[in-house]
């Protein structure tokens, strides 16, 4: 009974760790995962690890901390898509495990178990554990800091503030300064709203903060001895906080309210019961302070953490995944406490379930080449959801139906979807091509066109011509020209006729759109690429 009890505790994360899996052999997606993947390939090969390049050129725009792990996983188990992607995934575990560790901390053990089953499956952490960016990493350093940090206020153990250091460290190798200002909103916004004055004055936050500091110091070796004092300065301050004042030269036409829409589509299927949670919380603040019994890691966590994102003149939407730990907590606390489950749970059958029929029929139409296989196993995991949730009740009856057709929808993706329009990556393509045919990617030079997907799978930087005059001067026997259609009638006009030509689909799968996806006009939006053979 007691072995029965441990599987079905655990056999949701077995099955996210599937759906992590059945992505992480999946091709890199372009513009970053791909360029990252790049960068840590040319890592690996120069052997220098404290300067990064990209393309040979300096690379100051993120830290270093993928690129090393990156570098090293393809070292120890070979170069390719999973290898690349790896490090980041076990890195969510972690996250995962924190998540868990801080909601039992708090509250309690099966809040804590909810917590970490709402983060897993969110869309946001599984579309972060196929397209690997610096997120992954960020979002499960993060949590295991406040973790920490959170341990330490209660127990007061020096091992605490070793975690803490280490985690806040990988955060600020991975993104900057914001793996230190987060948890340093969530941990202070609480011990200012308890009044805490002995806990913020804890001589120990010093030896936290050198602690960092050491751990800080290879990369700050790499920046100096790559740009001098201007490479701290920009690591320091310019790329987060100039984003606020304008120092920092990225900018795009966001608004203030940019993250609101990013949410309720990135927290599906949780996101009503978040925003149900975040307002349930923040009535707690109006509380008389001898009645008010609230924790308030959460709320400065979310709160403070989301608006200094709002202000930033640069977002993507990525950026505010890192709030989304605390949130799931949240989400778990708010279940727990709720007296009348009923019109919640129906309300989460309904969002999770019509969600996964969507995906079903949308599998189905645009992408029929792909079988029915995967959608009909969406449709047994929303049938397993429904019976579930007519014999379970309370909490279970909202989080576990909605954490089974996440599931699906995390399947649906990684074995259909993803499958489907991957293909349509002609870099990838044209550069996994080079090296299961064991062409020398020296033979290989691209006509105004290439990308770091063609870079990583030819296994090696292809260079660029900018123009047919570049382009027919380099052109030898046994050379290969990559180039768009375009491209290629300029140089059939310069009379340069290849010996043989292949012909790849390309569009860009990160920027999808309507017509794309509708099969009758996909044709219609699909460029082609060339390898011209010389």
């Amino acid at each position: 009974m007691k072995m029965m009890s441990q599987i079905g505790t655990w056999l949701p994360y077995l099955g996210l760790l599937l759906v992590y899996a059945l992505g992480a052999n999946l091709d890199i997606m372009e513009v970053d995962a791909a360029q990252y993947a790049s960068i840590s390939l040319e890592m690996l090969k120069s052997g220098e690890f404290l300067q990064v390049l990209d393309r040979h050129e300096d690379y100051l725009d993120k830290p270093p901390l993928l690129f090393w792990i990156s570098a090293l996983s393809m070292k120890l188990f070979g170069v390719g898509s999973w290898q690349y992607k790896l490090p980041s995934i076990l890195f969510s575990v972690v996250g995962l495990f924190s998540t868990f560790k801080l909601g039992q901390r708090l509250y309690s053990t099966q809040i804590g178990h909810h917590a970490a089953m709402i983060l897993g499956s969110s869309l946001a952490i599984i579309m972060t554990n196929n397209d690997i960016k610096t997120d992954t990493i960020l979002v499960a350093a993060i949590i295991f800091s406040i973790w920490m940090l959170v341990s330490y206020i209660e127990t007061k153990q020096l091992k605490f503030i070793i975690g803490a250091a280490f985690g806040i460290a990988a955060s600020m190798l991975t993104k900057g300064p914001i793996g230190l200002v987060m948890p340093a909103l969530a941990i202070g916004g609480h011990l200012i709203l308890k009044k805490n004055w002995i806990a913020i004055l804890d001589w120990r936050w010093l030896t936290l903060l050198v602690l960092v500091a050491v751990l800080l110091v290879p990369m700050s070796i790499g920046l100096y001895q790559q740009y001098g004092p201007d490479g701290l300065k920009f690591y320091f301050w310019t790329q987060s906080f100039g984003r606020i004042t304008g120092e920092n030269s990225w900018k795009n036409d966001t608004t203030p309210l940019y993250f609101t829409h990013v949410f309720l589509w990135s927290f599906l299927p949780w996101v009503l019961l978040a925003i149900g949670a975040v307002i349930q919380e923040l009535k707690t603040l109006f509380k008389p302070a001898s009645q008010n019994q609230s924790e308030f890691y959460l709320l400065s966590g979310i709160v403070l953490v989301s608006i200094a994102l709002s202000l930033s003149k640069f977002k993507l939407p990525h950026y505010i995944f890192v709030v989304y730990p605390l949130i799931s907590i949240l989400c778990a606390k708010y279940i727990n406490g709720l007296k009348n489950f009923t019109p919640w749970a129906w309300t989460q059958l309904s969002i999770a379930g019509s969600s996964v029929l969507v995906l079903a029929i949308l599998l189905l139409y645009c992408f029929p080449d792909g079988g029915w296989y995967v959608p009909f196993i969406l449709l047994v995991f929303f049938g397993v959801a429904t019976i579930y949730f007519f014999t379970s009740y309370r909490a279970s009856q909202i989080v576990v139906p909605s954490f089974i057709m996440s599931i699906a929808i995390g399947l649906g993706l990684n074995l259909h979807f993803y499958p489907q329009i991957l293909p349509y990556q002609a870099n990838a393509k044209v550069g996994k091509w080079m090296t299961e045919n064991e062409m020398p990617h020296e033979r290989l030079i691209g006509f105004s066109t290439g990308g770091r997907a063609l870079d990583f799978y030819a296994g090696g930087i292809i260079p660029w011509k900018k123009d047919v005059a570049s382009t027919i001067d380099a052109i030898l026997p046994g050379i290969i020209v990559y180039a768009t259609e375009e491209r290629y009638e300029e140089l059939k006009n310069h009379g340069q006729f290849p010996t043989k030509e292949m012909v790849f689909k390309d569009f860009e799968v990160q920027n999808l759109t309507i017509d794309f996806l509708n099969p009758k006009t996909r044709e219609q939006v699909v460029k082609k690429k060339y390898l011209l053979f010389y």
